[in-house]
């Protein structure tokens, strides 16, 4: 049997159950209460109603179950790329966390399964050219940067929320003349759903 039959099945059992017995002046029972076929009938369509919206809820849940985590490397000895001589997308290749696979490790590229407020943060730690200069990028263009000269392997981060549409892509591009390490889980590019819209 299906849900729904039990459901209705269910529906029926309770109302009769439910339904007052009608009463004299005096609030004295006069005989069982009635519910009409159409009385049950109006309830059950009401009652599936509101089964089938929770139903679209559950699978609208499913679409806002987005996260995800990547590292730029997958070895944990000390890897540069670059210096570049023209801005170069990151791949981040060890992914840690891709929950609703909208992180695509072939290319780098989050690609937003559905409208939304996310939260996207990219941490970076400068290479051999002792030169940091990447950005986050929506649809091409420059949403937040991070920029570090202070030494080889030293860090910097940035974070922000961004609106972002159904199909909308974001990666991290890396800005000519400068290079980025990793060893497995230091340059890092993150995001998540905060709230679908």
């Amino acid at each position: 049997m299906s849900a729904r039959f039990l459901v209705v099945v269910l529906v029926c059992g309770l109302v009769r159950a439910q339904v007052p017995a009608d009463r004299n002046e005096d609030g004295g029972i006069l005989k069982p209460g009635r519910t009409t076929e159409e009385d049950v009938r109006v309830f059950v369509q009401q009652m599936m109603a509101r089964m089938e919206r929770l139903e679209r809820e559950c699978q609208d849940t499913g679409k806002s179950q987005v996260a995800f985590s990547a590292s730029l490397v997958t070895t944990t000895k000390w890897t540069n790329q670059g210096p570049v001589n023209m801005g170069t997308p990151l791949v981040f290749k060890k992914v840690t966390t891709n929950i609703g696979n909208a992180y695509n490790p072939d290319t780098g590229v989050f690609t937003a399964p559905t409208k939304g407020l996310y939260y996207i943060r990219f941490t970076g730690s400068a290479g051999n050219s002792r030169s940091l200069n990447a950005a986050v990028l929506k649809n091409g263009e420059n949403m937040f940067a991070i920029y570090n000269t202070l030494s080889e392997k030293s860090a910097e981060s940035n974070g922000m929320t961004l609106v972002l549409e159904e199909g909308d892509r974001v990666w991290v591009v890396l800005w000519p003349n400068n290079s980025i390490s990793d060893q497995s889980r230091l340059s890092t590019f993150t995001g998540f759903l905060v709230f679908p819209m």
